[in-house]
């Protein structure tokens, strides 16, 4: 992981930067021109928060899509693998989802849905999760979202903003399954 960070931090030539700390602001509102970004390790099941120093804030377990794979088609269930820019960040508290398992309809996406600019792809993100599948957290769960628990997506909110780069990288099994695709 910290060599994928930083080939990333490399890559993006992202600098240090200096900012006030305001416990009244969130993150971005004290220190408009720092660039966070997501980095989501679909073989390791984390989400990692990186400052533009590339210095890893907070890094958390997530569930990923059923499926390994790069996502081809809707319905795969598998989570997209690339660089992603956020749209918006949507309140989903009281957002009713049935998974057809039999427990009817429950909150699914917990308090907040990140939207992701996934291209050919409506609905992708990372949110959090009810409490029937709180404990699928680190494994292959999803219909192609990324799922954290609730108090973990709670504390990185405060560093998402639209136009934030999130980079969703594949692991061993993802690059398996791409490989088996490609030849096919």
């Amino acid at each position: 992981m910290k060599k994928w960070i930083s080939i990333l931090v490399l890559m993006l030539g992202l600098a240090p930067f200096a900012g006030a700390q305001d416990g009244g602001k969130s993150p971005v509102e004290q220190n408009p021109y720092a660039d966070y970004i997501l980095v989501i390790d679909k073989g390791a099941f984390t989400l990692s928060l990186l400052d533009d120093s590339g210095r890893a804030l907070y890094v958390y377990p997530v569930a990923t899509g059923e499926n390994p794979g790069q996502k081809r088609k809707e319905g795969d269930c598998k989570t997209p693998e690339g660089i992603f820019t956020v749209t918006w960040v949507q309140d989903t508290r009281g957002v009713m989802y049935d998974y057809h398992d039999g427990k009817g309809l429950v909150e699914a996406y917990g308090p907040k849905f990140i939207h992701l600019e996934t291209p050919g792809f409506k609905y992708i993100g990372v949110h959090g999760t009810c409490p029937e599948r709180d404990d699928r957290i680190g494994k292959r769960d999803s219909k192609g979202c990324v799922r954290l628990h609730n108090e973990d997506l709670l504390t990185i909110i405060p560093y998402v903003y639209p136009g934030m780069k999130v980079y969703i990288i594949p692991g061993p099994e993802d690059i398996e399954a791409d490989n088996a695709y490609q030849e096919n």
